[in-house]
């Protein structure tokens, strides 16, 4: 009977509770413990995810049928933290990646036989991407930007750009030989930006000049790059320009715009494929379509155009940036075999400006088409087929405007000149804007202790607080 009695006391039954709380907690304890060590992960709880491959990386990463090798090229003991961590995050996304540390000074000849291929060398913390195909070198100052404050001077960190460009690096390298893109000068165009060449090059384009009023366009053009000139082709180099594009295939990108006069040759070149310049100045009447209340700064309609624009749609991208632009005119008369779809247009309430008699100034009504591409088959002896695409401003260039609408404006250029060889689209990976505090990374050790603490320390903790207080409250 005593021992029945025993149950029903409320010490007992107080007592026995705690105990079996505190074997709970200490089994939960353990096998979190047991659960974390089969895993070896950092969570990465940056606001940029700086630490960890997009969805983009992954995608590409989860078809790649070659081998990759990346080397990081750094002293033992220099590693850089977040170089370390991205290139783990790479060796585990796919199979048919592997990863290594180089020491230069332990392994000179390995580094120098890149060397020689690089101008300036290969610097320290260099990401060396190898495949069967050839090999890229990801210098240091490649895998980031820095910008100068113009308030203060100081110099900071804008963009991590690492996994872009390790990422685009192993997508050219897939692809084999970069196209050869020839910009077309001697008639006073308007030169590439550096940046602009640099993107390029880095989306697998091999960027050359050639004067086509000295000769004809090389044998080794996959396509043309045409700005808007200052003063008129002559006769000649709109005829080899002609001829390329139409005798031997030809692929063309025009980026003009906005002329204080005609040029009748230039005109020709792109009459023959069913298109006009307009001449005037467009102002986008629809505020929503505009920046800073500027008629002249806008940001066009998309049409979803299916190699071009819906690629870059489903990328993420979700609009350009164009300023002082003209409009582009199709002509009814042109060839049976000539396709031409737009790729971005104005609204309906765009008007185009131009200069009437007596300083008169006449307005023309929209909407406007500000970029085409242009499909021509001609058929001779065998069918040839010619591709352009033709913009109707110069901004589709400009770092500024591309900065600004988050890369759209380059990112539209490079699907463009894929679109004319035939290839699929570049690899696009946002740029990664680190915040001003140092990042927080937490290890497999500290989530054990973090949940430790959660699930064990702190409800024996609350318990046995809970029971002091009982049993204060029972004596007193």
């Amino acid at each position: 009977m005593k021992f029945l009695q025993l149950f029903k006391d409320k010490r007992f039954r107080y007592g026995t509770m705690s105990t079996a709380m505190m074997i709970v907690a200490i089994v939960v304890f353990v096998l979190v413990n047991l659960v974390a060590d089969e895993f070896d992960h950092s969570f990465d709880l940056t606001a940029e995810q700086l630490y960890t491959l997009t969805d983009q990386s992954h995608r590409f990463l989860n078809e790649l049928d070659m081998e990759v090798t990346l080397s990081y090229v750094v002293r033992t003991g220099g590693e850089s933290e977040m170089i370390t961590r991205l290139l783990a995050e790479y060796d585990s996304a796919s199979p048919r990646i592997t990863t290594e540390n180089r020491d230069p000074m332990i392994n000179p000849t390995f580094v120098h036989q890149f060397a020689a291929d690089i101008e300036g060398g290969v610097p320290e913390g260099s990401v060396i991407v190898r495949t069967d195909q050839g090999f890229r070198v990801i210098r240091p100052q490649d895998m980031q930007t820095w910008n100068r404050d113009q308030q203060t001077g100081q110099w900071f960190r804008a963009s991590w750009d690492a996994e872009r460009e390790i990422t685009q690096a192993i997508h050219a390298l897939t692809l084999g030989a970069p196209p050869v893109i020839y910009h077309i000068t001697g008639s006073g165009e308007m030169t590439l930006p550096t940046t602009f060449v640099e993107y390029l090059e880095s989306d697998n384009f091999i960027i050359r000049t050639h004067d086509a009023v000295l000769g004809d366009i090389p044998e080794t053009a996959d396509a043309l790059f045409i700005t808007l000139p200052t003063r008129d082709w002559s006769s000649i180099k709109a005829d080899r320009i002609l001829d390329y594009l139409e005798n031997h295939e030809g692929r063309a990108f025009f980026a003009l715009g906005i002329s204080p006069e005609r040029f009748p040759q230039l005109d020709r070149v792109l009459q023959a494929y069913g298109l006009r310049l307009n001449n005037y100045l467009v102002w986008e009447g629809n505020p929503q379509r505009t920046l800073m209340d500027d008629p002249a700064l806008m940001m066009p309609m998309w049409e979803m155009q299916e190699e071009i624009m819906l690629p870059l749609f489903l990328q993420g991208f979700t609009g350009l940036l164009v300023m002082n632009t003209s409009g582009i005119e199709t002509l009814d008369m042109r060839r049976t075999g000539t396709a031409i779809e737009p790729l971005f247009t104005t609204t309906r309430d765009a008007i185009g400006l131009f200069p009437g008699d007596d300083d008169e100034v006449l307005t023309a009504p929209g909407p406007f088409d500000l970029a085409v591409a242009v499909t021509d088959q001609f058929t001779a002896e065998t069918t040839l087929t010619t591709r352009l695409v033709v913009v109707a401003n110069w901004s589709i260039m400009s770092e500024d405007f591309n900065m600004f609408i988050g890369g759209g404006n380059w990112a539209f250029v490079s699907a463009s000149l894929n679109w004319l060889q035939d290839q699929p689209p570049g690899i696009w990976v946002p740029v990664r804007r680190p915040p001003g505090a140092a990042p927080v990374m937490i290890s497999d050790a500290q989530v054990v202790t973090m949940t430790g603490v959660a699930m064990g320390l702190l409800p024996v903790g609350l318990f046995a607080i809970g029971i002091f207080v009982w049993f204060r409250r029972r004596h007193s």
